[in-house]
C-alpha cells in the first residue's frame, strides 16, 4: 500500500472560508466555477479535516477563489515542523 501524505493547508482553508463567510457548499461551486469540476462539499470537508492531500495544481485554485496568495494557504515554519513527522506518515 502506498504512504498517503497529508496536506498542511486544511485548517488554513477551512479559516479563510470561515472568514469569507462561505459554507463549503458554497466554496465548492466556486471551485468548481474555477475549473476544479469534480469538487463537492465533501472534498471541501476532506481537504479542511486534513483527510485529502491537495495538489499543486489544486493549490493555486484554492488560493485564488479564497483571495490570497498560495503561500499564506501554507502554515508558518514552526507549525509546520512541529507536525512533519505526523504529516509525512500520515497521521495529520
Amino acid at each position: 500500500m502506498a504512504k498517503r501524505f497529508r496536506n498542511c493547508v486544511g485548517p488554513q482553508v477551512r479559516t479563510l472560508r470561515k472568514k469569507k463567510e462561505l459554507t463549503q457548499d458554497q466554496l465548492a461551486a466556486r471551485l468548481q466555477l474555477a475549473g476544479l469540476h469534480t469538487f463537492d462539499r465533501v472534498t471541501v470537508a476532506k481537504i479542511e479535516s486534513q483527510i485529502r492531500s491537495v495538489y499543486d495544481f489544486e493549490l493555486s485554485v484554492l488560493s485564488e477563489v479564497l483571495g490570497v496568495p498560495s503561500d499564506e494557504l501554507l502554515p508558518s515554519q514552526r507549525q509546520l515542523k512541529a507536525s512533519l513527522d505526523d504529516l509525512m506518515a500520515g497521521g495529520k
